[in-house]
């Protein structure tokens, strides 16, 4: 039996945002917007999960960690921390014991041993279970280009919000061009309205945010997998095109976690562009080897026409939308007869 559909609160999702600990001023992120010690979760990339599973932190340094609901009322965890090499970062493994019945966010806070404060917002959902039946929505292409909050594409934006917001979808799907220039101002301008959202917001690198590692500073990484009800999502980076490309990094991350992936009852490949020359290890791994079974993109500014509904491979599914900066979204219902999109939303 499927299970009614959650009502979540409007929130004011600026909590916390300033903290006091053992007398000092404590900032979530530093002061351009940019990530502190904590990488992973973080507003754009956050973990949703249920009573008795468990989810990793990525941070520069270990320490104590929190989570801090929207009452201010701190959560003590208890991390296994171990370093990465690889990543030249400390990892946590972290188990969650309870569940939350109202499924509003939660901040997830670092206290490192000589006692610096980090916190990020919204990074953390957690729920007494989820639904065979739910529904997400999918943004694209928002281009904030300006840190005036009047800026045209700022405000179509926050209309945007203000509808998914009141939407019965669960979380957001946001696939890149997130701002014009990959600027820190535009990108800092994009995480404040990004946390006006009351529902988890999950977002992806477009060609527009690529200004050296700025998106990497904001986001961490532009690659992750995360599972909701029975199903996964892969997000990935479409910025490398090439006819034949090498057995790089991108294609290993790829790689494992379709294997990781593979119980799921449907597979959705998230990004911001695909383009047939994209690169072919790529392609194999996600549309031949295993196919997804759906690809979600924006880019074009325009939706997919009926010959652009399938893949060239065959078998996997296309949806892009349009632009949000010329007002467009959509809901999409998932259960078990399938994937439905939405007639296209438009806020103008």
């Amino acid at each position: 039996m499927l299970k009614c559909q959650p009502k979540i609160k409007i929130l004011t999702t600026s909590i916390l945002a300033i903290l006091v600990f053992y007398g000092n001023i404590c900032l979530g992120r530093n002061s351009d917007g940019t990530l502190g010690l904590i990488k992973l979760p973080n507003e754009g990339i956050p973990v949703v999960l249920a009573k008795g599973q468990d989810f990793r932190v990525i941070s520069e340094e270990p320490g104590n960690l929190f989570l801090i609901d929207i009452t201010g009322k701190k959560i003590p965890l208890n991390p296994q921390w171990a370093e990465k090499e690889s990543l030249g970062k400390w990892v946590a493994k972290v188990w969650l014991e309870k569940g939350s019945s109202d499924e509003n966010p939660y901040s997830i806070q670092l206290v490192t041993k000589d006692n610096r404060v980090d916190i990020n917002e919204r990074a953390v959902w957690l729920f007494d279970g989820f639904y065979e039946y739910y529904t997400f929505a999918h943004v694209s292409d928002i281009h904030i280009k300006s840190t005036d909050p009047s800026d045209e594409n700022s405000v179509i934006f926050e209309k945007i919000i203000d509808k998914i917001n009141q939407s019965d979808a669960q979380f957001v799907l946001l696939t890149g061009d997130l701002t014009h220039n990959g600027s820190i101002d535009e990108m800092k301008t994009f995480l404040k309205l990004l946390n006006k959202f009351t529902k988890p917001t999950f977002v992806c690198a477009g060609n527009h945010d690529r200004a050296g590692d700025t998106y990497e500073q904001f986001f961490f990484t532009s690659m992750y997998a995360f599972r909701y009800s029975k199903d996964g999502f892969i997000i990935f980076d479409s910025r490398e095109y090439r006819t034949a490309d090498p057995w790089d990094e991108q294609d290993n991350v790829l790689y494992r976690y379709r294997r990781e992936l593979k119980s799921s009852r449907w597979t959705f490949g998230v990004t911001h562009r695909y383009e047939f020359t994209m690169g072919m290890r790529t392609q194999l791994t996600l549309f031949v080897d295993d196919p997804v079974d759906f690809l979600l993109y924006g880019h074009t500014h325009r939706e997919n026409t009926k010959e652009e509904s399938i893949l060239p491979w065959g078998k996997t599914k296309v949806s892009v939308v349009p632009a949000c900066k010329d007002g467009f979204f959509r809901i999409f219902d998932i259960g078990e007869g399938g994937v439905f999109p939405r007639p296209l939303v438009c806020v103008k």
